[in-house]
């Protein structure tokens, strides 16, 4: 059940146990002697209706405290003296007013929170385009999950670029999460859609991507004031040369090692003989990251994730065992693969994801022809 759903159903169940206390202080007054009365007590109803119930919850259940507090006092006998009963006519209602005042405030915080939370789904749908992609004949396919609930906003990046030298795909994961990772993102994903159409070589694409990496945090520490860290991008970068489709050329920016899946549903890790630094931090050794070029059958399936796949635990802390999960889903179509990927992640969780998670599928699919 979404999130979402899940708090207006205890929404209701609060409001429903309220609405019987309410009834069960009438009915013990109307049966009680005098000298014991529980009216005092109503204004809990609309108090806990604040913090646990909608808005408009919160307001019949301040109504309804009122119409209690008349017939306790105006209805059912009373012996009380008429100034206790004024004080306590009068202290319900000064409670009913504030807990109808919080949850106002707690109203207008969430509708503040909602258009925050539409402002960075809106940025990162034009930041992110919807999967699958294509280019030439090489098909894209996969998932983002945002670990924050309700949000689409994270920190992992993704691009497919349809260029004259071939298919071009990024994946990547900026540090922090959240709404301040945008602007990294962005300036990493700009550098790479920019590069990808006036360099055929993947290295000069990696180097336009820390530049505008660099750029960014460096006007970024500037508006800052220096007050906050420059972020960094780890990254895979992969390219697929219309000249040589059975190779695959790979660079490895401190990255989360893809997964290659044969036709005949076995899995093996690609590992890089020598992973390069993070994009952000390439200036530290001053060399070019190493450069894979990657033998691989048109039916062989390559599959990247970031760091929020391969390091999401469980309640008892385990890390998600991606490796032994993909040996039993390696036969399956990349559609079906993906569904059973995440539906598992989310169970392995228990929906709860600590950091942002993104796969994608690279797959060889020849076109129509002609």
């Amino acid at each position: 059940m979404p999130w979402r759903e899940r708090i207006r159903a205890y929404a209701n169940r609060v409001f429903a146990v309220l609405l019987v206390y309410l009834a069960l202080i009438v009915l013990v007054d109307s049966i009680t002697p005098r000298s014991f009365r529980l009216d005092v007590f109503a204004a809990l109803a609309p108090l806990l209706a604040a913090a646990f119930c909608t808005y408009r919850q919160t307001l019949v259940l301040g109504l309804l405290d009122l119409v209690v507090m008349a017939i306790t006092h105006g209805v059912i006998p009373d012996s009380l003296v008429p100034l206790n009963r004024v004080a306590s006519v009068l202290g319900n209602t000064l409670m009913v007013g504030a807990s109808i005042a919080v949850a106002r405030l707690l109203r207008d915080r969430e509708e503040l929170l909602a258009q925050v939370r539409a402002t960075g789904e809106a940025a990162q749908r034009a930041l992110l385009r919807e999967l699958p992609l294509r280019s030439g004949d090489v098909v894209v396919d996969g998932f983002y999950v945002s670990s924050q609930q309700g949000a689409l906003v994270g920190g992992d990046i993704y691009e497919v670029v349809d260029t004259p030298y071939g298919a071009r795909v990024v994946i990547g994961d900026v540090q922090g999460k959240g709404l301040r990772t945008l602007g990294a993102g962005a300036a990493v994903l700009t550098a790479f859609r920019e590069a990808a159409y006036h360099l055929r070589s993947l290295s000069g694409g990696v180097d336009a991507m820390e530049v505008g990496l660099r750029r960014y945090n460096s006007s970024h520490a500037r508006e800052r004031n220096g007050s906050e860290e420059e972020r960094f991008v780890t990254a895979l970068v992969f390219g697929v040369e219309r000249d040589h489709p059975a190779r695959i050329v790979m660079i490895d920016c401190g990255h989360v090692q893809p997964y290659l899946l044969h036709a005949d549903g076995t899995v093996s890790e690609l590992e890089s003989a020598e992973p390069g630094l993070p994009l952000g931090l390439g200036d530290l050794t001053g060399a070019p990251r190493p450069v894979q070029r990657i033998p691989i059958q048109p039916d062989t399936r390559v599959l990247a994730c970031t760091d929020g796949v391969t390091e999401a635990r469980c309640p008892a802390g385990e890390f998600y065992p991606l490796a032994d999960r993909l040996s039993g889903w390696a036969s399956l179509p990349t559609p079906e693969l993906l569904r059973q990927l995440r539906k598992d992640l989310d169970a392995h969780t228990k929906g709860r994801l600590q950091d942002d998670a993104a796969v994608l599928v690279l797959e060889h699919v020849p076109g129509p022809p002609g």
